[in-house]
């Protein structure tokens, strides 16, 4: 999410100009009615003018994240995960409809967010986004016991994963049912500039002691392309080698990037099954009728503990309990992650990046917990104890995200 401003539309109207004036000569040649005779080079040709007249390169995965040789994975580390994500792919149909049946159920849609916080990050020099489809309507019909439980469960955690928005004057809810993740048109590519360059890790990535690194960088990477998944499956395209013109240029091209949508994918489905107890237990506030059974069919899925998928819960905590691993750093920057998405001037695409972020966090917070290198079950247990309301529905919408865009990506890989 996070693409076009109305400063940076300003700024590339010659360009933008010069894409149209082509479009439009091809179309003038009568070129579109002889379609059917073009070949194929021809056509993947014109869907390229087309795709860069109608999504300019504005906020481009790869403008920030095509560099990251150290993000991919060595050809040991894909082989050790290649069976897991193999599996995923096969299962994610069915887990996939489940999970869409879950986030919709009233606990798992509203969230309590303040969208008019200030970036502190970096200076926030283009217009905000003023576009009818940025904007978002807050919620009016949110259960009071809802807001009462928020209120109560809101507590300041000294050293936690994730600071999640206090309730407060500027604080509203929002129905992320109501409000789907979609193309906006705005531009969010200094957002992502600073996350992968300030937020990510950059030093000695290729040090085996600092495994724990790249697991961080690779969800990072990966929740990056599930929103840019997310993303292009609400865009309107004319024809499908127009689609996937544009899949190659915000996914398919970018080095790791489909590798590190499933590592992440996976890593959440290991927090969802760590997290089984509570999850099965809860009354979800007197909706667990409707809750229960989707839920369930997810946690007792088979794949979810399969040891090729738990690989990846494995060696995240193998790789947080090294002797120089100093996890605290991570948490710092999942904490960093949710607050620079004040910076995004969509309301749109900073709501759905909040809640993301919250809910990658909350998946390290049930896998990690807050000292370095302990992962024992009794502490795991205590950790998914103590999830608020709001860290559940976020853990089980984000994974939910994940799995519509590997379901997005596999369909476009397939056609590749």
């Amino acid at each position: 999410m996070l693409y076009l401003s109305i400063r940076s539309c300003a700024r590339r109207t010659a360009a933008s100009a010069l894409h149209l004036m082509v479009a439009a000569a091809i179309v003038a040649c009568g070129l579109r009615g002889a379609d059917a005779f073009a070949t194929a080079p021809m056509r993947l040709q014109r869907a390229k003018l087309a795709a860069r007249s109608r999504f300019p390169a504005r906020g481009n995965l790869g403008l920030s994240m095509r560099k990251l040789q150290n993000d991919m994975f060595t050809e040991e580390e894909r082989e050790m995960y290649q069976e897991g994500i193999n599996k995923v792919l096969k299962a994610n149909k069915n887990l996939h409809s489940h999970f869409e049946v879950v986030r919709e159920q009233e606990f798992f849609r509203y969230y309590a967010v303040d969208l008019l916080s200030s970036c502190t990050y970096f200076p926030t020099v283009e217009f905000p986004c003023e576009m009818e489809r940025c904007d978002v309507d807050s919620a009016e019909d949110v259960r009071d016991d809802m807001r009462e439980r928020d209120q109560n469960e809101h507590d300041f955690r000294l050293d936690g994963w994730v600071r999640w928005d206090m309730p407060g004057d500027f604080t509203d809810y929002y129905d992320l049912i109501e409000t789907p993740e979609k193309y906006t048109g705005y531009d969010g590519s200094n957002v992502w500039h600073f996350i992968r360059h300030k937020i990510c890790f950059q030093v000695s990535l290729d040090d085996p002691e600092n495994n724990w690194k790249r697991d961080f960088n690779r969800v990072i990477s990966g929740l990056h392309t599930s929103i840019s998944a997310n993303i292009i499956d609400s865009m309107e395209f004319e024809s499908d080698e127009e689609a996937l013109v544009e899949y190659q240029r915000r996914i398919g091209d970018v080095p790791g990037a489909v590798a590190n949508l499933y590592y992440a994918y996976m890593v959440m489905l290991c927090a969802v099954y760590e997290a089984s107890g509570r999850l099965s237990n809860c009354s979800y506030m007197g909706t667990y009728e409707s809750v229960l059974p989707s839920l369930n069919a997810i946690i007792q899925d088979p794949v979810l503990t399969d040891p090729a998928i738990q690989m990846a819960s494995t060696a995240l905590k193998e790789h947080a309990q090294g002797p120089s691993a100093k996890v605290w750093k991570a948490r710092l920057r999942t904490r960093d992650l949710l607050g620079v998405m004040n910076c995004v001037q969509c309301n749109r695409c900073r709501l759905h990046g909040k809640v993301a972020s919250l809910g990658l966090g909350v998946a390290f917070q049930v896998l990690l917990g807050n000292a370095d290198g302990t992962g024992v079950p009794a502490d795991s247990q205590g950790r998914v104890e103590k999830l608020h309301r709001i860290e559940v529905a976020a853990l089980i919408t984000t994974a939910a995200k994940f799995a519509k865009a590997v379901k997005i990506v596999s369909s476009y890989e397939s056609k590749l």
